[in-house]
This record gives C-alpha cells, structure tokens and sequence, in this order.
C-alpha cells in the first residue's frame, strides 16, 4: 500500500463548503474509511436539526464564534456552549442538534466523525428538551 500524501490548510475558515441546508454549510477536509473530519459555517439562527446517529461518534471542536450543542440521552440532557477551542463528544444514541443563537455572527466548527463507516443520521425530535431550531424534527 502507497504512503498518502500530506494535507495542509492554512485556515479551515476559508475552504470550499457545500451548502447542507440554509444557513448551514459543510466542507470535507478528510475521509478515509472509519473517519471523516469536516468544518462547518453556521450562520446565524440556522444549524444541523435534532438527531442521533447509532454507531457513530460525532466530536466537536469550537473554532469561532459560539453554538450551542443540545443534547439529551440515558446519562441526562443538557445543553453546551461550544467556544472556540471547546471539545465535545457526543455518543452514538444521544439525540442532540447544533445551533448559532448569534443575531449577527456566523460560527464554525470541527466535526470529526468516528467510525464514519456504517455512518447513518437520523432525524428524531428531542423527548423533553425544547429544540432550539424551527426545522427541527418535533413530537
């Protein structure tokens, strides 16, 4: 098997992104079998709407500006401010979405998802938390 080549980014801000749905953009920097490491821009009031994934770890890294992670499951429910340079692992099975409650300023975050093989995303309304997105799923 053939060494793969080294890749660099000087500013994971400013890569090409896809729109994933308004407000909401995404843009792959990595993916090799059991992993994918993407940013994401969030623009103000938009986000990834409530769901979970069952075999997949998503884990988050803050990188500008806040959003906040929902989240509820088995060990209890929450909500958590993720700043620039803020982790968060979020297991498979816990229902959670990501939001910007900025009114002016967009956001971005690091996704590295593991295993990304098998990787499913379900949409699921929260049980008793209240979604902070509008096009999240509800009861």
């Amino acid at each position: 098997m053939g060494q793969k080549p080294v890749i660099t980014v000087e500013d994971i801000t400013n890569i090409a992104l896809e729109e994933r749905r308004p407000g909401c953009e995404k843009g792959v920097l990595h993916e090799d079998a059991p992993v994918q490491t993407a940013v994401y821009r969030v623009q103000p009031g938009s986000g990834v709407p409530t769901h979970l994934h069952s075999r997949v770890y998503d884990l988050f890294v803050g990188v500008k500006g806040d959003l906040e992670i929902r989240y509820e499951g088995q060990h209890g429910n929450g909500l958590f401010v993720l700043k620039p340079g803020a982790f968060c692992r979020m297991p498979p099975g816990v229902r959670h979405e990501v939001s910007n409650p900025s009114k002016t300023d967009e956001a971005f975050f690091l996704l590295v998802q593991a295993s990304h093989e098998g990787f499913d995303y379900v949409p699921v309304p929260f049980r008793t938390t209240e979604a902070a997105l509008p096009f999240s799923p509800r009861t």
